[in-house]
C-alpha cells in the first residue's frame, strides 16, 4: 500500500465513508477508489483531488501534497515569478533559523493584510 493510499482509507474510515459513497460524490469510480488505496493506481487528478478533500473535511492542499502532484497554483506561480525556482533550490539548505525568520517575515504579513 501506498502513503497516499494508506492516508486516503484512514481519512475515509475515520469519516465513515465507504469507498463507493466516494467515488459517487467525486464522480470517479469506486474500483478507483480500492486501486488507489491498495496503491496499484496513481493518485487522481488535482480536480479529483479536491472533490475527496471537501469529502472528508480536509484542506486540498494536505491531499495534493500528499499525492506527490503540484498544485496548479503553485506550477503557476513558479513559472511566473522567475525568484520561485531559485528560492526552492536554495531553500534545501536554510537552517532551522532562517526558516524561522521565513516564517515570521509570512506571519507578519498575514497579521498586516487582515488588518
Amino acid at each position: 500500500m501506498s502513503e497516499f493510499g494508506e492516508l486516503l482509507r484512514g481519512l475515509r474510515k475515520q469519516h465513515k465513508v465507504t469507498q463507493r459513497q466516494l467515488a459517487e460524490l467525486v464522480g470517479i469510480d469506486f474500483t478507483y477508489i480500492s486501486k488507489i488505496e491498495s496503491g496499484t493506481m496513481d493518485p487522481p487528478a488535482e480536480d479529483k483531488l479536491i472533490g475527496i478533500a471537501e469529502v472528508l473535511h480536509v484542506e486540498p492542499e494536505s491531499l495534493i501534497l500528499a499525492a506527490k502532484k503540484v498544485p496548479t497554483t503553485f506550477q503557476r506561480l513558479i513559472t511566473e515569478n522567475s525568484d520561485v525556482p531559485m528560492f526552492l533550490r536554495k531553500a534545501s539548505r536554510l537552517s532551522p533559523g532562517q526558516w524561522e525568520k521565513i516564517k515570521a517575515i509570512i506571519d507578519t504579513d498575514e497579521e498586516e493584510g487582515s488588518r
